[in-house]
């Protein structure tokens, strides 16, 4: 019998911890679903691309290959001009690579959204759309929309049915059912199953080890690399300086004797410059505070990252995924949001609305604001935090066992 040829889409490198978080567990479940020398897996490279380093994190027996769509490629690299669209009209209509798989994956997230290529969006649905005529397509653990643009909404509503939509929150399903009638299954964000190598003991105790942490006293922050992008606040200096005002409150507050305070780099070019990040703000700590912190700016990998945020007191981020990574393992997190999908997977789906604070606005951090709405959610957190705990570890339960029966359907 012919092993199935799966192409995981979204999953190039992992460079960002928490769309690699979903990438390794999706690889991981369908091995054993269908038995690792059943499956075989490819993948887009690119230039970040470490294959060694991604089977590093999963276990033993994976059989996992590059996939390079040579048309898609030519696009991509083509100058602008009209050579450039009509080899995007050619690699969308004219090119078969999906023949060739049994099943095409496209992780989640929240790539089908205008927060970050408005104009992408429909040409990606539409290549999807086309791909599902000669293969199965499924669009796993995604929060899908807001959508502005005509194009966008025409694809999402006449397109979009064609596939198998698993959305990862609430807000998807109800934004797909009210704004275009669509019925879609709601699951989680895959990133809250175990990793492949979270059982692991001797990574987690090695890399607490490795850093002189002890679990339970430190706290996590997690100083997102979005900025760079325009979310949070335009101006880096000023983004910093609250930064610095943050820490320098949650030292004072909330770190009594030993406890220190982690800076954790989450994602890496091209995602996001978080240790460029931690690099400039450490030179703007004062020294006194600088004893408080330690710096884990290097590429530790996801199952590291976890454990790292895991074993926090709690959890301060402005990237949703090492919420999730902490909320998996029971730890709670505050989460500095700047799109809907921090309603839909942190409010929604795991109940924690109270841990958010909206950080999109400019406004906040021009009057320190941010400051003060994050210190009004840590006094809360550190009030109720037996509580909040045992809710985690109940709602965290019952969205992986949405997720067990998925793997069961693929």
């Amino acid at each position: 019998m012919s092993k199935k040829k799966i192409l995981i889409e979204h999953f190039s490198n992992l460079n960002n911890y928490g769309t690699a978080m979903m990438g390794l567990v999706t690889i991981q479940r369908l091995a054993e679903r269908w038995g690792a020398e059943q499956v075989e897996f490819y993948f887009y490279p690119d230039e970040y691309t470490d294959k060694a380093q991604i089977l590093s994190e999963l276990r033993p027996g994976i059989c996992l290959s590059e996939f390079r769509n040579e048309a898609k490629e030519k696009w991509h690299k083509a100058p602008p001009g009209l050579w450039k669209k009509w080899l995007k009209w050619k690699s969308i209509f004219f090119n078969n690579y999906s023949k060739a798989f049994d099943m095409i994956i496209s992780l989640g997230g929240d790539d089908f959204s205008e927060y970050y290529f408005k104009k992408a969006v429909f040409f990606d649905i539409l290549e999807k759309w086309k791909n599902s005529f000669h293969t199965q397509v499924v669009l796993l653990g995604q929060t899908i929309g807001p959508f502005q643009l005509k194009l966008n909404r025409w694809g999402i509503k006449y397109l979009l049915p064609r596939l198998a939509v698993y959305a990862r929150d609430p807000w998807t399903v109800t934004y797909l059912r009210q704004e275009f009638g669509l019925s879609v299954r709601q699951i989680a964000d895959l990133a809250l199953c175990n990793l492949p190598l979270q059982g692991d003991k001797n990574i987690e105790t090695n890399i607490l080890d490795r850093y002189r942490l002890v679990a339970r006293e430190y706290i996590t922050v997690i100083v997102s690399g979005m900025q760079a992008d325009g979310y949070y606040c335009r101006d880096r200096d000023l983004y910093l300086k609250r930064f610095v005002e943050i820490l320098e409150m949650i030292a004072k507050e909330h770190c009594p004797d030993e406890r220190k305070i982690v800076l954790l780099a989450h994602t890496f070019p091209p995602y996001g410059d978080e240790p460029g990040y931690i690099t400039d703000l450490w030179k703007l700590l004062p020294c006194g505070l600088k004893s408080k912190i330690v710096v884990v700016k290097e590429k530790i990998l996801p199952t590291r990252a976890r454990f790292i945020l895991g074993n926090s007191l709690y959890v301060l981020t402005g990237r949703m995924h090492p919420a999730v990574s902490a909320l998996q393992m029971g730890t709670p997190a505050i989460c500095l949001s700047y799109s809907v999908k921090y309603k839909g997977v942190i409010g929604e789906s795991l109940g924690r609305e109270d841990l958010i604070v909206e950080a999109g606005e400019e406004r906040i951090w021009q009057n320190g604001e941010i400051v003060s709405e994050i210190r009004e959610k840590m006094l809360y957190l550190s009030a109720h935090l037996e509580k909040i705990k045992s809710e985690i570890r109940e709602i965290v339960k019952r969205q992986r066992e949405l997720l067990d029966g998925v793997w069961k359907e693929l």
